[in-house]
């Protein structure tokens, strides 16, 4: 700005001068012109009226001579210069000047004399003519013009000369003057105009300095202190635009992030992006997500960011007094916030071993509840470890208001899980019987076959088929054959306990599958299952032609070497 004041002040002393020295340099130039045609006009009457006192003259030869000389002397008393008379065949025949009468009597040839012509009158009849010339021999003037003004060299010394021609008489009446006598006036005229531009120059100066020191430089440092206070203002405005944006990006990625987690299920994948938006946005070193275990007797750390020195399965804390400020802020459902003034208290300490955890040590942090539905789901835990800035009061509670948020988006999150789950598992399963579907199980058995060909892991099925079910329908309806189905399977499912994988196909056929099992082993587990079957007794299956409900078994391992794919293997089974 001093810089930039400096160099207005600069330019407004230049343009003041400027325009100042123009202004009268132009006024000057104009009245030096008026002045300079003044002289040539006044010369120029003077030659006419000059001419029209000639013209009154009487008399020839010696007389006439006489006159004219007298005429010439008398006419001195208005002039400034000479005045002098030439013949048509040019010849000096009357002047002023004593010194000049012996080229007067000497009837001295001036004619070829040259004049640098000015300005003339052409007489009428050669108007119409161009190409008028500006060097001509004054006898030439007679010829040619009615009079004039201009210079000419004359007798060693270079004039202005106006002239008038008197065509009656022929002659050439002329008022000559020195240049360096006829222009004098306009010298001194020069001069002061010169004087006056250069003191008004200066007293321009003067007064644009003075202008500048008492009315632009106050303004200036006005100016100066008010650009200060705004770029101040500005400053904190910027900053203050800056943190808006950055809150408001946060909060649109936190928003978007929430909809992807809520509407896909992806819980795990999506907490640490959450958690890490969740970050930046609050300005903290660390977060940890910590949520209880299925038995309800730890909490175990689900999502982290930032300088977690541990993996997440390692961090974990018992829902006791062990557990410290996590285990206190769940079972009480309120926030736990230290600044870190003073030493930790003992009921919000981790106790042994769980005070080794480095992720879990910090002088001063907030810890919150994520409670959705009156109900604590979790624990969200913040502090700034590593740059050691303290967690103020607005900072605590902008993160509890997230809590809330993060509980209901992770309540409504667990919950779609569990109805996807549900959704999957009625898709995967027979309604009436509760067992896998063929499709569902085609898929297990296919990923046991890829096992048992790539690690040598055994795999046994067998199919069960009830050949005279559809005799037991048509004896006693169909309800009764659904439950036949229906306590077939519970039979199959009582095997669950020992990995066993029970299907059922079409019909009456079901399908069991036997993990890591060889076949002596799927052999010994399905003769279990056929014994309970033997034992049970169905309603009217006396009226069956075999007075019983009969179960058929076939049972086969896979053997690697065959490379058969499931349908082939099944399709064996199914023949046999």
């Amino acid at each position: 700005m001093a810089k930039f004041r400096l160099s207005l002040e600069f330019k407004l002393i230049m343009a003041s001068m400027v325009l100042a020295l123009i202004t009268i340099g132009l006024g000057g130039v104009a009245v030096y012109k008026v002045s300079e045609d003044a002289i040539k006009v006044d010369a120029q009457r003077n030659a006419r009226l000059l001419a029209s006192q000639l013209g009154a003259l009487r008399g020839i030869g010696a007389d006439a001579s006489r006159g004219l000389n007298d005429l010439l002397v008398s006419a001195k008393v208005e002039t400034f210069g000479a005045s002098w008379v030439m013949d048509r065949n040019g010849f000096l025949i009357a002047h002023m000047a004593p010194k000049f009468r012996g080229m007067v009597e000497a009837q001295t040839y001036i004619g070829d004399t040259v004049v640098e012509l000015h300005a003339a009158e052409q007489p009428i009849q050669q108007l119409g003519e161009k190409n008028i010339m500006h060097r001509v021999k004054l006898q030439e003037l007679i010829e040619k013009f009615d009079g004039g003004f201009g210079t000419y060299h004359f007798l060693g010394e270079n004039k202005i000369l106006a002239f008038r021609v008197m065509k009656d008489r022929g002659w050439l009446v002329a008022v000559d003057q020195p240049i360096s006598t006829a222009f004098s006036e306009l010298t001194r005229l020069k001069k002061v105009i010169l004087t006056t531009c250069i003191v008004i120059a200066v007293l321009v100066m003067g007064f644009t300095s003075f202008a500048v020191r008492m009315i632009i430089r106050p303004y200036y440092r006005e100016q100066e202190k008010t650009n200060l206070k705004l770029e101040m203002m500005n400053q904190e405005l910027e900053m203050s635009r800056r943190k808006l944006e950055k809150a408001g990006d946060s909060l649109t990625r936190l928003y978007d992030l929430s909809i992807a987690m809520q509407y896909s299920g992806f819980l795990e994948s999506h907490l640490p992006l959450v958690l890490g938006v969740a970050q930046e946005r609050f300005e903290v070193d660390r977060i940890l997500l910590m949520m209880p275990d299925a038995e309800g007797k730890f909490l175990r750390c689900a999502a982290s960011v930032g300088n977690v020195f541990e993996s997440e399965d390692k961090i974990f804390v018992p829902i006791s007094l062990e557990g410290g400020g996590f285990a206190r802020a769940y079972r009480t459902k309120r926030a736990v916030f230290w600044d870190g003034t003073e030493t930790v208290p003992e009921h919000l300490k981790f106790r042994a071993p769980y005070d080794k955890v480095r992720s879990l040590r910090s002088k001063a942090f907030a810890i919150f509840p994520l409670i959705a539905k009156e109900k604590v789901i979790g624990v969200v835990g913040v502090d700034n470890k590593m740059s050691h800035r303290p967690l103020t009061k607005e900072t605590a509670d902008a993160i509890e208001s997230f809590a809330y948020k993060m509980a209901s988006l992770i309540d409504n999150t667990l919950h779609l899980q569990s109805i996807q789950k549900a959704a999957q598992e009625m898709e995967n399963r027979d309604r009436l019987t509760g067992l896998y579907n063929l499709h569902y199980v085609k898929t297990l058995a296919e990923e046991h076959i890829n096992a048992a060909v790539s690690k040598g892991v055994p795999f046994t099925l067998s199919m069960v088929y009830l050949p005279n079910f559809k005799e037991y329908n048509e004896t006693n309806g169909y309800k009764r054959g659904d439950f036949v189905l229906q306590k077939t399977a519970e039979f199959l499912k009582a095997q669950e306990v020992m990995g066993v994988v029970p299907a059922r196909c079409f019909g009456a056929a079901f399908l069991v599958l036997f993990p890591g099992k060889n076949e002596e082993q799927g052999k010994y587990l399905i003769d279990m299952f056929l014994k309970e079957f033997n034992q049970f007794s169905f309603y009217g299956e006396k009226r069956l032609s075999e007075g019983k409900m009969t179960a058929k078994i076939t049972t086969a391992e896979y053997t690697r070497e065959s490379g058969k794919t499931f349908d082939e293997f099944f399709a064996d089974l199914e023949t046999a």
